[in-house]
């Protein structure tokens, strides 16, 4: 039985390759697949096609969100696979596999069994990887499309210089499972990486069914790369006396102006919000 193949790109984002593209559509038709080229981004959504089998998803973080709920709000069991194209792809880092196309394509059509990802909400909406309130959300919320797109990763870390050197901090309060604290950041991991791969929460499964939340009590520019070093290190809590770690099911943050939250790499808005475990699975392979 041929297999039909929905192949979901975005040609607008950071780091999208036509050739790329290209060569992974052919490595699914060299094996016998049928496959359907569907472009996404700003104002255009997935809709998944009646006789496809299978999503396959070329992108980052933010293309695969975006597809992911489709797919999940499509009522379609159907299994997703996630290859690596675009600004950042944590969840391919998170679920390893090959990365070349013919070997990607290979892998996938013979995985017999999908791993099952837990995703998260922030109120109506998904998110697969991780989310935050903070510099970085600031950062993502304020980020030049245009730039994204002509040079990819660099242009969030220009916006995030821009962001440091006006810095205002915020004032925070958290309420997880019940209980409150009160911070100037706050960082939620549902999968195991962070902006690459670094981790502030490692034991963070995207299988799991608890938020893994590290706020900051204090988040002048001095406690922010404090934090940012320990995490490139590999030392995500050695701040001890700043940063307070939660494990939780719910999540509220509220704030003392509309700061912005980001997740996977999208802007979701402003504060107060909350977060919580999805009821919904997505089948990966």
């Amino acid at each position: 039985m041929t297999v039909r193949v929905q192949l979901v790109v975005n040609p607008d984002a950071g780091g999208y390759r036509v050739d790329r593209v290209v060569a992974l559509r052919n490595a699914f038709r060299k094996l016998g697949a049928s496959v359907t080229l569907v472009a996404i981004g700003p104002g255009r959504q997935l809709m998944v096609e009646d006789d496809a089998d299978l999503i396959v998803v070329a992108g980052g973080d933010g293309t695969i969100r975006h597809a992911a709920m489709a797919l999940l709000n499509s009522g379609r069991d159907l299994p997703m696979a996630c290859f690596p194209l675009g600004t950042v792809n944590l969840m391919q880092l998170e679920c390893g596999g090959p990365t070349d196309p013919d070997d990607f394509a290979n892998t996938t059509l013979n995985q017999v069994k999908p791993q099952l990802h837990v995703p998260a909400t922030i109120e109506k909406q998904l998110f697969f990887a991780c989310a935050s309130v903070g510099p970085d959300a600031l950062a993502v919320s304020t980020v030049s499309p245009a730039l994204k797109k002509l040079v990819g990763r660099p242009a969030y870390l220009w916006s995030m210089l821009r962001v440091l050197l006006r810095w205002k901090r915020p004032r925070l309060t958290i309420i997880a499972d019940g209980k409150t604290h009160h911070c100037e950041a706050v960082y939620i991991a549902k999968g195991r990486y962070f902006a690459g791969r670094w981790a502030f929460a490692p034991e963070a499964r995207r299988t799991g069914t608890k938020l893994h939340v590290l706020a900051l009590r204090q988040a002048s520019r001095k406690d922010f790369w404090r934090f940012v070093r320990g995490v490139m290190a590999g030392r995500p809590l050695e701040d001890r006396a700043n940063l307070i770690p939660l494990t939780c099911t719910t999540l509220e943050i509220i704030g003392d102006d509309d700061w912005p939250i980001q997740a996977d790499g999208d802007d979701l808005g402003v504060l107060p919000v909350r977060l919580g475990i999805s009821d919904k699975r997505l089948k990966l392979l």
